[in-house]
């Protein structure tokens, strides 16, 4: 394709200029459109002189969820060059092999990040540009658009999460985003008049592609610097139509929305859930706080992207649904010997698709063990409804076998958190000497609940087979997360194993 995504947005930089932009929550700062070009060609020409890696030119970014972060991304798709997206929770090692991994020679920082970024650079041989340094020109010549042909260039690299191993970066081209963004916006109803509540880290390719794709067809992005349940409850009430919200920030936002007594929330008009498996309770209740908007359920996953979707219907509510293929989706459940399964039999959920991700930088052996019959494989156990919605029970990883009977702990958790005392809920499988292996459980109680294990196995007793019940159950403060919201059973069977 001839345009970009950075080449699409300075179009409407140049169009609207005095359209607001970006606004900066906590304390930040407020951008027009006219005002997004100038900043987008001053960061390419702070990075234009970044050295050729081992995989080609490539930038990481480091910076906080702000402006800056979404127009990084920006600049390297203005100069040819990949953005390397790095996740700032990780620890000091975690973030000096994603860099030398991706083999960067750039790295651009702000503040609080800045520190880090100098020590991890000076290890892996990469110039820190600190982007607060970087001043804008107010005004700069009409860019020549579409002649540079740099549609088939990787743009992103975005790190799989490591829950096994060493993570493997994902190569997304500049043609993958253009489309992938023009589907969303078509998908989700995104138009010029939405407010877009950005909540989560704009290192995680969602979110930051969901800003992106706001600032193409010209809406406002106000975006939270760190995620606050009082914070985004105002927003959502007072200023913002659209957001993504993964399931740990709506149940948190519902409990603020409880404290001040169920008031209503007037702005909301569009709910996208995505990112983890909520229960229906929680969709429920999202209907009823969030009475003015549409309530919706997306699925997918880093190599596959977005691939179904479905807009709730209180009288057609479905535990585990996940919705019916979106447009240039073409999604399909397979059994072990690849044959397609059947409607109502578990398989592993591929796509093929009219954009996907390029495959992992480095890793060719990799990359093929993820594509199977032409489809790119999510390691997801889906079952096929007879509707044509499909269901998302388990990861095939995280699936149970107990007694040799298969137990999905989708199944058990969203069974676990109809307990009016549990807040969240996580479900491993133990190794076991009798049963091969324990269903076991970690569950977060309510404010004020009295939880006891006996309890919590009682209660799936009564609502699931015995074999399906936890045998073994651990009360937490919380579950360990990833940024995107994602439990991290590994973590929570090293804590138990350990």
């Amino acid at each position: 394709m001839r345009l970009t995504v950075a080449e699409t947005i300075a179009v409407r930089s140049l169009s609207q200029p005095d359209r607001i932009a970006i606004e900066e929550l906590q304390g930040g700062k407020t951008l027009t459109y006219g005002q997004l070009l100038p900043r987008i060609v001053a960061l390419a020409d702070a990075i234009r002189s970044t050295a050729e890696g081992p995989h080609g030119k490539m930038v990481g970014l480091f910076l906080p969820s702000a402006a800056d972060h979404v127009l990084g991304y920006l600049a390297c798709q203005w100069v040819g060059m990949a953005a390397v997206p790095v996740n700032s929770r990780l620890a000091e090692p975690e973030i000096e092999f994603q860099i030398s991994d991706s083999g960067a020679k750039t790295i651009l920082a702000a503040e609080p990040w800045l520190e880090m970024a100098r020590k991890v650079g000076a290890k892996c041989g990469a110039v820190v540009i600190d982007a607060d340094r970087i001043d804008t020109p107010e005004s700069v010549e009409r860019p020549v658009f579409g002649e540079h042909g740099y549609g088939e260039r990787d743009c992103v690299v975005g790190y799989t999460s490591g829950t096994t191993g060493f993570p493997k970066g994902a190569l997304y081209s500049n043609d993958h985003y253009l489309t992938a963004q023009m589907r969303w916006c078509w998908e989700y109803g995104l138009t010029a008049d939405h407010v877009m509540l950005c909540p989560g880290p704009l290192f995680h390719l969602s979110y930051a592609g969901l800003a992106m794709g706001a600032l193409m067809i010209g809406a406002r992005v106000r975006i939270m610097q760190s995620f606050e349940p009082q914070l985004a409850l105002d927003e959502l009430s007072d200023h913002c139509t659209f957001a993504f919200l993964v399931p740990s920030m709506t149940t948190m936002i519902a409990e603020e929305w409880k404290k001040r007594g169920k008031p209503p929330v007037n702005a909301f008009r569009f709910m996208i859930s995505s990112g983890a498996p909520g229960p229906l309770s929680m969709t429920v209740e999202a209907m009823e706080m969030f009475n003015n908007a549409r309530i919706a359920e997306a699925y997918g996953w880093t190599e596959g992207g977005w691939v179904t979707f479905e807009v709730k219907e209180k009288e057609t509510l479905l535990a585990h649904s996940v919705g019916w293929p979106t447009a240039g989706n073409e999604v399909g459940v397979f059994l072990e010997d690849g044959a397609p399964a059947p409607i109502g039999e578990p398989g592993e959920v591929g796509v093929k698709s009219v954009t996907h991700f390029s495959g992992y930088l480095g890793r060719p052996d990799a990359t093929a063990e993820s594509w199977k019959n032409g489809y790119v494989m999510s390691g997801d156990v889906g079952i096929w409804q007879a509707d044509g919605r499909l269901c998302i029970v388990d990861r095939k990883k995280d699936m149970i076998i107990s007694g040799g009977e298969n137990v999905y702990t989708a199944e058990v958790e969203r069974i676990l958190v109809e307990h009016p005392g549990i807040l969240e809920a996580a479900v491993v499988g133990l190794p076991d000497d009798k049963w091969g292996e324990m269903v076991t459980a970690m569950v977060v109680p309510r404010e004020g609940a009295e939880l006891t294990p006996e309890a919590v196995i009682g209660h799936c007793r009564e609502n699931l087979a015995h074999y399906k019940a936890p045998r073994r159950v651990e009360i937490a403060a919380e579950l360990p997360r990833n940024p995107m919201g994602k439990v991290q059973k590994f973590k929570i069977v090293e804590s138990l194993t350990g």
